[in-house]
């Protein structure tokens, strides 16, 4: 079990969620631009953002913060999945009027140096659509490498064929990275 911790940047505070977040978590899973290059469809209807919030809370698999600008949730990140030998991979999400403002880079940046420097984790991978320009060069901003290209990947959630880019982080460059 592992319970999400507050964490600060300058602008936001990384929560834990609350059944107060389900309006905001609807926002942006539902925007069809906002979900674009994920793995997995737009909700529906506020119902399907009210179960996922009801299991990020109760099942504490893994860690799920709330990006809270000081007026409300503006997105998410997560560690979505658990690696062999120490590793994670996240997923995050960011409300559309929020974009290019910074805050996921600020965000993944924080919560990369928790992970690194307090969960024991030692590398992160990632996998996204080739095409997900946004959160490439999101990647390669805090450190992430490019190592390879896989294509024609079908993805049965959204029945679409897809590129997959695939990028690498280990801790030693994490830290090696921020201190220059």
């Amino acid at each position: 079990m592992k319970d999400t911790p507050v964490l600060y940047t300058s602008r936001l505070v990384l929560r834990p969620f609350s059944p107060e977040d389900v309006p905001a978590v609807y926002s942006w899973c539902s925007n069809l631009e906002a979900t674009r290059y994920l793995f997995w469809r737009p909700h529906r209807d506020v119902g399907v953002s009210g179960r996922l919030v009801k299991q990020w809370i109760r099942k504490k698999r893994n860690y799920s913060w709330a990006l809270d600008d000081g007026i409300g949730a503006i997105g998410e990140l997560q560690v979505i999945k658990d690696l062999p030998d120490q590793g994670f991979s996240v997923g995050y999400i960011l409300k559309q009027e929020k974009w290019h403002q910074g805050f996921m880079k600020e965000a993944l940046l924080r919560v990369l140096h928790y992970l690194f420097a307090e969960a024991g984790y030692l590398y992160s991978e990632e996998v996204t659509d080739e095409r997900n320009e946004a959160s490439r060069k999101l990647l390669e901003a805090v450190g992430y490498r490019f190592v390879s290209l896989k294509g024609s990947v079908f993805i049965s959630k959204k029945n679409e064929t897809i590129n997959e880019a695939f990028y690498r982080l280990d801790k030693a460059d994490f830290f090696a990275e921020e201190n220059h």
